[in-house]
């Protein structure tokens, strides 16, 4: 009992230091790992004399006063620790914004780990006694650069977005390439030199990187299946996020033997970029904010212990031996050197890199610190019996290159950083930091009126306080006059701003319960989409981007197929569902956009670009309502039916925020609250699945919209309804090639077609029929050919189809061949444009194409508080 007394005492004083470390670091401006670090030696090198014990594959190097004679494994560490440390960290990535600078990314992390290990390890087998194996298992080593030094280091300083993306990628990734070198090494070192070939090294390391990664995404695939089974439990999805860290991690490593790193990193970025909109819609700030508390208490724990441990290692350096760190430290920066100003200028002539600056390369090159994942296999070196006499040599020195970024290399980033220049804003950035200032003003005297009335100040305090803002504005509006930024730049800047209210709106949609999981993973596709294409082409680039929105994805092909072939409707009713649901949100967005452009942008970019902007936002609006408007004249039944539910919905979570406001201001207590709330949360389960599309509608009905059967009786479009098959259609199939024998008639019950071949194309809308030279002219090929211009739903009637309803019912099979022997002997479908056709209603057309006029307003649900 004591002694788990003094372990639980000893733990609380680790989890106090770790606090009070993050002001202490700030106090002595230097990053939090160095901190860590420094604490951490300077308790191993106090221990120095106690009991230090280096055997077999156990650690006993401390006696440490809250624990007696506790046993660290090297390996026991990466288990406990890495698997939290990297999920966290991936959990935090952009990965659209690390797909960009996905060629730097594997540049940095999989050939900086290979030149790394070959300038390190030959530069220490030329001017050390050491053999190439122990001296390559340095370079090996030493090659890590550490996410927990690296990343949190360059986030503390404020680096530029972009080094902070490609230095996670980089630190993420490299871990897999390094730890896979030195488990070959390991190898080599145990059977001989004569095992280790460049060919067996790059099988082995595209082996554990591939089948790590597809455990990383299958453990995350298979935890995204059961977030939906928790019922919107925080604890309970935070508990199963933790399951798929250390799941994948072990998963790989004893099971694939793989590399449980790569597995966690995937794992991590797909649980941070897809998973997380199976769990409740409002959890997943929790989720972050406790995996943040995690990554924390991972990172300083490891950094501690591994860096206590440190100094027994280092006893074992003489001082010829020392300076061996010297061409070790100096063959590493060279390496980088080699990739940054060597391999990146190549890729950047050949189009496959954004250029960094000098700058940039230069701070990436100091930036290169390593940390704990280095200690811990110079740990693992350090008691490595393969390496003989050599193993204390061989630790001691990884470890202490280690420590030597850390205190050299991290302490002095953020000097690195101010001496570069890349803590300045642009010329421009500060003339827009200024106008946004001027332009928070306006709102800042409104509250300060309202305070001043609530307070009864007097006139002189309120009068002085309103000089000082004036005063305060006057300044801003004079600096932001005296930097001038070009129109476009400014447009780049709001489309930016933009882009990110946009992906905002997705994001607080999801947590408001206002989209579902498969409709807000297509906007924020749709949303990282625009936002990259307006970063790279400004205006254009926007417009192309979100045209692309409107049309159907691809699996609407595969449904498409599937529905025709098989018969089966479910794949392609979700889809036509999931298209319709996204085109209603985007809308709302839309309209919210428009009143943040007319409100609040207008005092950051200027008037003029912010009308701009309206005006292209205006066009889409346009086009998504045309898109909405064509479903609608599609399916009106389902169409009404998903409004109703998505007003009730709306409506369901305004009662949400009401309810919540009351009981933060006091109004009502918890228990009528927490009643309050049951109440909605049974009727919004009621109001949750959403309408279901109807694709069999009856064929009679689609017949009355046909001008060729409006003479028929209601039994007799019924007769012709059986003996009709509907085939759908998607954007640019063509139908009927021209040359083709033709076999059948179509009627188009929804959607819009063109017939190419003649003069001019010519449009058939809903109601409209060709193919009818099938039933006049059975020996006849086609003229022209047609192609559908959106999602159609056509009718056919086969030639012996339509024999026997000729056979059963003389009337109708007169009526069918009148207008097919009408429209042959006017020669329409082959020569001339018709007059007043009904508007197409593809689903949808391009906007300058599509034309709808909807009835109903915009839905505009309230935003979440």
């Amino acid at each position: 009992m004591e002694l788990i007394s003094f372990a639980l005492l000893g733990l609380a004083g680790i989890l106090t230091f770790l606090a009070l470390a993050v002001p202490l670091a700030r106090w002595l401006s230097v990053p939090l790992p160095v901190v860590l670090a420094g604490a951490g030696l300077a308790y191993g090198a106090v221990m120095s004399g106690a009991d230090i014990t280096l055997s077999g594959a156990t650690l006993d190097p401390y006696d440490f006063w809250f624990l007696h004679q506790i046993s660290l494994d090297s390996s026991a560490l990466l288990y406990v620790f890495l698997p939290p440390l990297l999920f966290e960290m991936a959990l935090a990535v952009n990965v659209r914004r690390m797909l960009d600078e996905l060629p730097i990314v594997l540049i940095m992390a999989v050939l900086a780990v290979v030149v790394a290990t070959a300038v390190v390890g030959m530069l220490l087998w030329w001017v050390s006694p050491l053999a190439l194996i122990p001296a390559l298992l340095i370079g090996a080593a030493v090659a890590t650069t550490d996410p927990a030094a690296v990343v949190s280091t360059f986030r503390e300083i404020g680096a530029q977005r972009r080094l902070l993306v490609i230095l996670e990628g980089e630190s993420l990734l490299n871990d897999a390439a390094a730890i896979t070198i030195f488990s070959l090494l390991l190898g080599a070192a145990a059977l001989g030199p004569d095992t280790l070939t460049p060919g067996g090294l790059a099988a082995g390391f595209a082996r554990t990187f591939s089948i790590g990664a597809l455990t990383g995404l299958g453990t995350a695939w298979l935890g995204s299946r059961l977030y939906p089974l928790l019922r919107g439990s925080t604890a309970a999805e935070v508990s199963l996020t933790l399951a798929v860290a250390y799941g994948a991690f072990i998963l790989a490593e004893e099971v694939f033997g793989a590399s449980g790193v790569v597995a966690v990193v995937f794992a991590g970025l797909a649980t941070g970029s897809v998973s997380y909109v199976r769990m409740g819609p409002r959890n997943w700030s929790t989720v972050t904010a406790i995996w943040q508390q995690i990554g924390f208490w991972a990172s300083g724990l490891i950094l501690l212990l591994v860096s206590a441990l440190t100094p027994g290692m280092l006893v074992a350096l003489e001082g010829w031996q020392a300076l061996l760190l010297v061409p070790v430290y100096l063959g590493a920066l060279a390496a980088r050197a080699v990739v940054l100003w060597g391999v990146l200028p190549l890729m950047d002539r050949a189009g496959l890199a954004t250029p960094i600056t000098q700058p940039q390369k230069v701070l990436v090159l100091w930036g290169g610190v390593r940390g704990a994942v280095t200690l811990v296999l110079a740990l693992s070196l350090g008691n490595l019996p393969a390496l003989g006499d050599d193993a204390r040599l061989v630790g001691a020195m990884a470890a202490g290159y280690a420590l030597l970024t850390l205190v050299l290399n991290a302490s002095t980033l953020a000097w690195v950083t101010r001496r570069l220049g890349l803590d300045r804003l642009s010329l421009e950035d500060l003339a827009l930091r200024e106008r946004i200032v001027e332009g928070s003003f306006a709102r800042v005297k409104e509250v300060v009126g309202d305070l001043a009335q609530l307070r009864r100040l007097d006139a002189q305090t309120r009068a002085e306080v309103e000089e000082d803002l004036n005063a305060a504005q006057a300044d801003a509006r004079g600096r932001a006059r005296g930097g001038q930024i070009l129109f476009g730049r400014r447009l780049r800047l709001g489309l930016a701003i933009l882009c990110a209210q946009e992906e905002r709106l997705v994001r607080r949609g999801f947590e408001a319960g206002a989209t579902g999981p498969r409709v807000t993973m297509r906007l924020r596709l749709q949303a990282d989409r625009i936002s990259d294409s307006a970063r790279q082409s400004s205006r254009s680039g926007y417009r192309a981007a979100y045209e692309r929105g409107l049309r159907h994805p691809p699996y609407m092909r595969s449904a498409v197929f599937l529905q025709r072939r098989l018969g089966w409707d479910r794949p392609l009713r979700a889809a036509i569902e999931l298209h319709l649901a996204m085109m209603l949100e985007s809308e709302r967005h839309l309209g919210i956009l428009d009143a943040f452009a007319r409100e609040r942008l207008a005092p950051m970019v200027g008037g003029d670009v912010a009308e701009n902007l309206r005006g292209l936002l205006a066009r889409r609006t346009e086009a998504v309502e045309a898109a909405i408007g064509a479903v609608e004249l599609q399916y009106p039944v389902y169409a009404a039916a998903l409004d109703r539910a998505l007003i009730a919905r709306a409506a369901l979570r305004r009662e949400r925020q009401e309810y919540d406001r009351l009981f933060r201001d006091g109004v009502i207590g918890p228990e009528l609250h927490t009643d309050l709330s049951r109440g909605l949360d049974r009727r919004e389960r009621r109001l949750g699945a959403r309408p279901r599309l109807d694709l069999a509608r009856p064929g009679a009905e689609l017949l009355q919209r046909a001008p060729i059967f409006a003479a028929l009786s209601p039994a007799q479009r019924e007769k012709v309804a059986r003996k009709l098959r509907t085939r759908f259609t998607t954007h640019d199939e063509v139908i009927v090639h021209q040359g083709a024998r033709e076999d059948r008639m179509f009627f188009l019950a929804d959607g819009a077609v063109e017939v190419r071949g003649a003069e001019r194309p010519v449009r058939l809308g809903s109601g409209d029929f060709f193919g009818g030279r099938a039933i006049v002219s059975p020996t006849g090929r086609r003229e022209t050919s047609v192609v559908s211009l959106g999602l159609c739903r056509l009718l056919t009637l086969s030639r012996q189809e339509f024999k026997r309803l000729a056979r059963a019912d003389p009337e109708i099979g007169a009526a069918i061949r009148d207008a097919a022997e009408q429209r042959l002997a006017r020669g329409h479908s082959s020569r001339r444009p018709r007059a007043n056709l009904p508007a197409p209603e593809p689903a949808p057309l391009p906007a300058d194409t599509v034309s709808a006029e909807r009835g109903r307003p915009a839905l505009s649900p309230a935003e979440p508080g």
